[in-house]
């Protein structure tokens, strides 16, 4: 999108979002009004709609599809459970980090059970599954995005130029709706630990209330989440040696404030492997 039309867009939004704040304003008065081509406002709206304003643990539950895609054909691999349950620690104006465990589950797209083996559909080849294992993740937000850098592929040879965004918005808001997007964007050029071109992108946008949002007494407010990421690569596992496919999810999803509200088929799938994820006050981070 050329910077024109997307400060068209940021414009929209703007007048928008005062003419959202000043109708709550009239009837709740501690209403805050929120213009989303502000930085440190979008900053806020980000934040939550994402997380949450204080420190409290948010839950984010995420029901994708893995595809292989190869000549503009998707192909679907399995559908995927995401589990992250985040803890936010303030570092100063504008600044926080996001603490972050995931649990992620594979299961068959036809019987719903966990994934054991998988059939490759390119190579015909039957590989055995590897469950991701749970995971920690760090990220330091500041005014405008992810401090950089954002995430590394684990590797000690990556030599080649990288190049990283994770800048968040715009923000779009149409009557009680805001929408805001917080991408994540790296690139390693070779030579890398995966000896290919290494473009990873994670498209997240969040979905709530601006009245949630606007009110200064709801620390986190209710938000759905549309998720895609496309890769240049699949992990090894799969077996896609010589075969030039790519690697996308398509999901959604919703936060919740309690492990409770999760959905019961994550519940049921971590209290078989990570019990300590689905108590009151998990001590995990």
């Amino acid at each position: 999108m050329k910077r024109r039309d997307t400060l068209k867009l940021m414009g929209s939004a703007a007048l928008a979002a005062t003419a959202v704040g000043s109708s709550i304003s009239k009837g709740q008065e501690s209403s805050l009004s929120l213009n989303p081509a502000n930085a440190e406002d979008l900053h806020y709206i980000h934040r939550k709609l994402a997380f949450s304003i204080d420190e409290r643990l948010t839950y984010w539950y995420i029901r994708a599809v893995r595809y292989g895609f190869r000549d503009g054909v998707f192909t679907p691999f399995w559908n995927m459970h995401v589990g992250i349950i985040y803890k936010l620690e303030n570092l100063g104006d504008h600044k926080y980090m996001a603490k972050a465990v995931l649990k992620i589950f594979y299961t068959d797209i036809e019987t719903g059970e966990l994934l054991e083996t998988f059939n490759n559909p390119y190579s015909g080849e039957i590989r055995e599954v590897m469950q991701p294992k749970l995971a920690r993740a760090n990220r330091t937000f500041v005014l405008r995005g992810v401090e950089q850098p954002a995430f590394d592929i684990n590797s000690e040879k990556k030599n080649g130029p990288v190049t990283r965004n994770g800048d968040i918005g715009p923000a779009w808001i149409i009557g009680d709706d805001i929408w805001v997007n917080g991408d994540v964007i790296y690139r390693a050029e070779l030579p890398n630990d995966l000896g290919q071109l290494i473009q990873v992108n994670d498209w997240s946008t969040y979905q709530g209330s601006m009245k949630q949002v606007a009110d200064p007494s709801l620390m986190s407010a209710d938000a759905t989440h549309t998720f895609n990421d496309i890769n240049t690569f699949n992990h090894p596992w799969i077996g896609m040696c010589g075969v030039k496919a790519w690697s996308i999810s398509r999901g959604f999803g919703r936060k919740f404030h309690s492990v409770e509200g999760m959905p019961e088929i994550w519940r049921q799938f971590t209290e078989k492997s990570n019990p300590e994820l689905i108590e009151d006050n998990p001590n995990i981070f």
